[in-house]
């Protein structure tokens, strides 16, 4: 059974109800709910959403709040935590790639856990999976994607 693995931005646009990405992240990710897939998530990133909902997308707190406390409530996700040798390995991992340490971080935590995927909306993530054999799932449309603006909303 594939093991799919939410990083923050898919957790992010997932609960936001508003966002353009909003219907393709959710029809990615309640197969998984179902349990067709196996759903990894990470306390950590439950929070880091929390803060782009507030703090980048202006969602009010309480609204952000409700929305990350009943996707945490589901019983059926996996949670995944890293250890000393994530962090070690996403060291190594952005040394190889050049890419963004916090990014190698999230998907080396999500290998850690046993992923087989990597669902997110970040295009850059593909090489980093690769990297890890993590298959990377961005199940929203380049041309959508193109619309992202820093609000989560469209850019005008």
């Amino acid at each position: 059974m594939d093991s799919k693995f939410l990083d923050v931005n898919a957790i992010a646009v997932f609960l936001d109800e508003s966002h353009i990405g909003h219907p393709f992240l959710r029809e990615a990710v309640m197969p998984g709910f179902r349990g067709d897939f196996r759903l990894l998530l990470s306390s950590y990133l439950l929070i880091r959403a929390r803060w782009v909902l507030v703090s980048r997308w202006a969602v009010a707190p309480q609204e952000a709040d409700t929305a990350v406390g009943a996707l945490a409530g589901i019983r059926s996700p996996t949670y995944v935590s890293g250890d000393g040798r994530v962090v070690v390995k996403a060291l190594e991992l952005a040394g190889e790639t050049g890419h963004d340490m916090y990014d190698c971080f999230i998907v080396a935590l999500a290998a850690s856990g046993g992923a087989t995927h990597l669902i997110t909306t970040d295009m850059a993530l593909r090489y980093v999976c690769e990297a890890l054999d993590v298959e990377y799932e961005n199940p929203v449309p380049r041309e959508v994607l193109q619309q992202f603006g820093i609000s989560g909303r469209p850019s005008s």
